[in-house]
């Protein structure tokens, strides 16, 4: 049956039953070409080829406002199914306006405005405490807002600080501005400055009167005297060959009133109340052959294993307050004990939760749990477990077995991978290029 349109052009073939040909033609070309080239109406290769779900290839086009503002509401695989384009077009376009991509909230309580206020103004510790939060989930939180961290126990460094850097050794900076040594240290290395030497010091030319001074006093006196830091000092009576002055004093003679006192209470009290040291105190005292009168020395106090079973359940003041001991006697046996800190923020792990580790994505895991991503992936790179990739497409070894016997770009188009995988697979076992294969793998 032929059929006739209204510009002359004569479909003979209309209605006709399909030829293998033609059906293989389908997507290959426009409709209204294949149409011409077969004798049938447009309508029947349109509803032909919805038919068999064979797509046609349509060119790159601009994307539309509407398009715009839907990017990063839904995945992008979404995306791309609604907007009929591919899922790394999707993905290009809304990297390139800078769109942060759709990330579904979990099942986490949301943040109020007095809970967000109070980030920030306290460690993230203590405010996880006091929300009833992971340290974790207020760090995020924190980060996603670009809030700064306050602690007013950390100084800030002033530029006038950091011109000192650098000139001076760094224990003398850390005396001037009222800073630890390794604060200093540390600040230094940000900054790129490297260390002063004695030798790049600004040099000083001495008189003799000045080289005479050396070894008589103390560095530090005589620095002190010349104008000039104690280093230089150092220094150049090292290069003199001039050891130090080690100043003795002269023993305080001990009174009739001061040698009363020995014995009649603890050498550490004496000692406090003369002004000398105990060591001192002690050995005069048993020189003259003096005991300590009315002084009774407590028992130890030993150790019971039901205490040390109490050891790590509490926080170690907790502990020192039960048992009626000093915080440095609980701490001390409990790390003689190898007895792991109290942390109330830590939870074990059960032999269920290690099995489920690489079965699933670390947030995914986490969010689950209830748990910190950093510390499921912690877990999990303790234990030497993989992490776990959806995506990831696990060689068979009947895919093994047929690699080397076609060209690479066949067997990719076969397995539906990548050539490159299908390449590096072939390398990793040893096996040679397939016979008249070009460089491109097909």
């Amino acid at each position: 049956m032929s059929f006739t349109n209204k510009s002359g052009i004569r479909f003979h073939r209309r209605g006709s039953p399909w030829t293998l040909t033609e059906l293989k033609q389908l997507g290959t070309a426009p409709d209204s070409v294949l149409a011409r080239r077969t004798g049938r109406t447009i309508k029947e290769i349109v509803t032909m080829r919805e038919s068999r779900r064979v797509r046609l290839p349509t060119p790159p086009r601009r994307w539309t406002a509407r398009e715009i503002r839907l990017l990063g509401t839904l995945p992008d695989v979404e995306l791309a199914r609604r907007f009929c384009r591919r899922p790394h077009d999707v993905r290009d376009q809304r990297k390139a306006l800078q769109i942060r991509p759709f990330r579904p909230r979990g099942p986490g309580r949301l943040w109020t405005l007095a809970e967000t206020r109070l980030l920030g103004t306290m460690p993230d510790q203590e405010l996880a405490r006091r929300l009833k939060r992971s340290v974790g989930a207020v760090q995020t939180r924190r980060y996603a807002l670009e809030m700064p961290y306050l602690k007013p126990l950390l100084r800030r460094w002033t530029p006038e600080e950091d011109k000192l850097l650098g000139v001076l050794p760094d224990d003398e900076v850390a005396r001037r501005l009222n800073h630890r040594v390794a604060s200093v240290v540390n600040r230094r290395h940000t900054l790129g400055i490297p260390k002063p030497h004695p030798k790049r010091l600004p040099s000083r030319i001495w008189k003799r009167s000045e080289i005479k001074l050396l070894g008589q006093q103390a560095d530090a006196q005589v620095a002190k005297q010349l104008g000039c830091t104690k280093m230089q000092v150092i220094w150049k009576r090292l290069k003199l060959g001039i050891p130090p002055c080690h100043p003795v004093s002269k023993p305080r003679p001990w009174t009739s009133a001061e040698k009363a006192l020995l014995g009649t209470d603890t050498d550490k009290v004496i000692a406090r109340r003369l002004g000398r040291a105990v060591m001192t105190v002690n050995l005069f005292r048993r020189k003259l052959g003096i005991p300590i009168s009315g002084i009774r020395h407590p028992r130890p106090n030993w150790w019971k294993p039901e205490e040390d079973r109490l050891l790590g359940t509490a926080t170690d003041g907790e502990i020192a307050r039960r048992l009626g001991r000093s915080l440095q006697s609980v701490r001390h046996r409990r790390h003689r004990l190898d007895v792991r800190i109290h942390n109330p923020m830590r939870r074990s792990w059960t032999l269920a939760e290690d099995g489920l580790l690489g079965t699933l994505t670390d947030r995914e895991f986490a969010r689950q749990l209830n748990m910190s991503y950093t510390a499921v992936r912690a877990r999990r790179h303790k234990k030497g477990i993989p992490v776990c990739n959806p995506q990831r497409k696990l060689w068979r070894p009947q895919d093994d077995k047929i690699l080397g016997f076609r060209p690479d770009g066949q067997i990719a188009r076969r397995l539906g991978r990548s050539i490159n995988s299908v390449k590096n697979r072939r390398k990793r076992l040893g096996i040679r290029v397939a016979g008249g294969q070009h460089r491109g793998g097909s």
